[in-house]
């Protein structure tokens, strides 16, 4: 598998929660080799790759959908206001290239950028959600014609090749995940398997995990890895609160995930030469697999999360090899794991 086209493929594409018909429609063909593809009532992207078996199914879910906003209302010079639709880094907000999704149409613009100079009182404060808006070249009248409260304004980025085996792009978070889930089923394919498994494109997961928890209680998996994005090391972060990028998968402990599932990840990690790291954090993860863990019966879950810097801004960064050693990861937890 091509890993940085693949990527890019995935990350190029538009889908913001609760409207990721673009980016599950490129999900769907890039998973249509590895099993039965359909989409459910939450648009949820979901392969069927081999039925329950040996007592043991597996569900691996990465969410589809990207921060993005949401259109509330035009005022009377015609600015588009919106509010964010997922968690935004507000310090990155103004200035930043957008595309507002019309019924109609789609309109290129920015967002507005009050200079520092005017901001008063020498304060230079980060935009409060309520103050984003997009301006897109038109007076109320045309505008109000064109978009409606409800519209999506995506984040405009741009897929960037860096050296040293980095990239650079939107929706790294989380169609790096979907890319991990696509390594390993590549790595599994023509493979006899020794139990069930269903890969899953989850919707809404930043704005509340109502795709994931759907699909894992219609599927009512005996386990579930959540493939997401954590945090990656910078200058100014400490190594307790991040990881370091190339050195191989972040693998979850916490008092919501299954401990045997992450000692498991952990021992085939170790016996397959995978660079992995710690993540330990004392609650909840802040992934689809807290939600997760609660349907139906209960699912055993744990995480496994690939280190990323820049999170929720339009320059996401992370290793390919990160991505990569991901997907052996996963792989060799469906041939060897299992939670019992």
């Amino acid at each position: 598998m091509d890993t940085e086209r693949t990527l890019k493929a995935l990350c190029m594409a538009k889908g913001n929660s609760g409207a990721e018909d673009e980016a599950a429609a490129v999900g769907a063909e890039l998973l249509a080799p590895y099993g039965k593809v359909r989409r459910d009532n939450l648009g949820n992207v979901i392969c069927e790759i081999a039925p329950k078996k040996n007592g043991r199914h597996v569900l691996l879910d990465a969410h589809i959908d990207q921060i993005a906003l949401i259109v509330t209302h035009i005022d009377e010079n015609g600015f588009v206001f919106a509010m964010n639709c997922g968690g935004i880094d507000r310090r990155s907000i103004w200035g930043t290239r957008v595309t507002v999704l019309g019924k109609e149409g789609e309109y290129d613009g920015v967002i507005c950028s009050v200079p520092k100079e005017l901001q008063g009182d020498g304060k230079q404060e980060n935009p409060k959600p309520e103050e984003f808006a997009a301006d897109i070249g038109f007076d109320k009248e045309t505008a109000e014609k064109l978009v409606k409260p409800g519209d999506r304004v995506m984040l405009r980025g741009t897929w960037q090749s860096m050296e040293n085996g980095y990239v650079t792009a939107p929706a790294l978070d989380d169609r790096a995940g979907c890319a991990c889930i696509l390594e390993a089923l590549e790595l599994l394919r023509g493979k006899e398997l020794p139990c069930g498994l269903t890969a899953v494109f989850s919707t809404r997961e930043e704005t509340g995990g109502e795709g994931a928890v759907a699909a894992a209680a219609a599927i009512a998996p005996t386990e579930a890895l959540e493939m997401d994005v954590s945090f990656g090391k910078t200058p100014d972060t400490n190594e307790v609160e991040t990881k370091f990028m190339k050195k191989g998968p972040m693998i979850g402990f916490a008092p919501g995930l299954d401990r045997k599932m992450s000692e498991q990840l952990v021992a085939l990690a170790q016996k397959h030469q995978i660079p992995w790291q710690y993540e330990v954090m004392n609650g909840t993860t802040g992934t689809n697999a807290d939600d997760m863990a609660k349907a139906g019966e209960g699912i055993r879950c744990c995480t496994v999360s690939i280190p990323q810097q820049y999170m929720h801004t339009v320059i996401e960064k992370m290793a390919v090899a990160d991505i990569q050693n991901t997907g052996k990861l996963i792989a060799a937890y469906v041939m060897e794991g299992g939670a019992e």
